[in-house]
């Protein structure tokens, strides 16, 4: 059954509207993924600077029965520095993920 040139035109526009989506699709994950290794990145370096950085370079001094002593040392100010750091990162890329999959 011939088309008119109506129906090839609307079926033409459908899709390149679908071919649009997917693209739009792929960008999103595209950017979620290096927003995520971005940010694991910086964390990875931070948990390598930070605990030195907090320290001066000291590592405390925990022996024998004064084992909980390492958790009075200076280096734990920094690995909770490294925690929060981590959760406010993921989160900032979840909600920016997020505001941008509803926005699409």
């Amino acid at each position: 059954m011939p088309r008119t040139n109506m129906e090839v035109a609307e079926e033409i526009l459908r899709r390149v509207e679908l071919v649009n989506k997917k693209e739009a699709a792929r960008k999103r994950k595209r950017y979620a993924a290096i927003a995520a290794a971005g940010c694991l990145a910086l964390i990875v370096g931070l948990s390598f600077v930070i605990p030195n950085v907090v320290t001066d370079g000291v590592a405390p001094d925990a022996t024998g029965a004064t084992s909980a002593a390492m958790l009075a040392g200076g280096a734990v100010g920094g690995y909770v520095l490294i925690g929060v750091t981590g959760f406010v990162l993921g989160m900032a890329v979840a909600v920016l993920y997020m505001k941008k999959a509803k926005k699409d």
